[in-house]
């Protein structure tokens, strides 16, 4: 593989706007989080049917930031991550490719690394708005445990995104890549009731508990090892199974 292949993948990102639109979002989030959180109490008023057990501190902030950003910026990363790697043999771009390519690492892999490093930066880009946001809203406030929850969602967010990315590859459909981590997401959902085996759940990852007192990493990268393990799983089947038969003269 050569640099030209990453180029053209990371031009692909611009030229559809892809990357502006996940860094948009990431960003949005990241102020609009924040700032419901700082004001829900004046939101709210005197409501009689509302009564909040607390005022909102910077706990709620990023609380809030890493719910909206695991459950529907994440949901787009993965779309635009499939999207971005799903080819088929019907379509003009993939006939072309087929056509002329028999390496799935060669055809594939380019595609994943760039997504995933796309929505690496946009993340990482929200996760700093987030934290300056934070800072600005809510004042001082334990940085440690601050970034490495917000790092432990942005590595489940890239892990899913490969996930779906590779699914996409493998079956040629951005929608199959979609369905099948939407079956997931859910799944796990519904598995989370279960206060033993919550902690190790890929989606428990998207959405982390911002802690002070009680946050370590360890506790932290619980919900990480199944992930991985999916993500790899998806991306072995992507990588290895041949593009298409190469036929020999008898």
């Amino acid at each position: 593989m050569n640099r030209t292949v990453f180029r053209v993948e990371w031009y692909r990102w611009l030229r559809t706007r892809r990357l502006v639109a996940l860094v948009a979002a990431f960003v949005l989030f990241g102020f609009v989080s924040l700032l419901g959180a700082k004001y829900l109490p004046d939101l709210i008023g005197h409501s009689s049917e509302i009564q909040l057990l607390r005022v909102p501190d910077w706990r709620d902030g990023l609380q809030q930031y890493v719910k909206n950003t695991g459950l529907l910026v994440a949901a787009v990363a993965m779309i635009l991550a499939a999207q971005a790697c799903a080819l088929r043999s019907t379509d003009p771009i993939g006939i072309y490719y087929f056509s002329r390519e028999v390496s799935p690492v060669r055809l594939y892999l380019p595609r994943i690394l760039v997504a995933a490093a796309v929505i690496a930066v946009a993340a990482s880009i929200g996760a700093a708005v987030a934290l300056y946001e934070c800072w600005a809203l809510f004042g001082s406030y334990p940085l440690g445990p601050a970034v490495g929850s917000l790092a432990v969602q942005a590595f489940a967010v890239v892990s899913f995104a490969v996930f779906a990315a590779a699914l996409a590859a493998r079956f040629g459909s951005a929608g199959i890549a979609a369905g099948v981590t939407a079956v997931l997401y859910v799944g796990c959902l519904l598995v989370s009731a279960v206060p033993s085996v919550q902690p190790y759940l890929p989606t428990t990852a998207l959405q982390p508990a911002i802690e002070a007192a009680s946050w370590s990493p360890p506790d932290a990268a619980k919900s990480l090892p199944a992930l991985l393990i999916a993500t790899a799983l998806a991306l072995t089947a992507a990588l290895t199974t041949p593009i298409r038969a190469i036929r020999t003269a008898a």
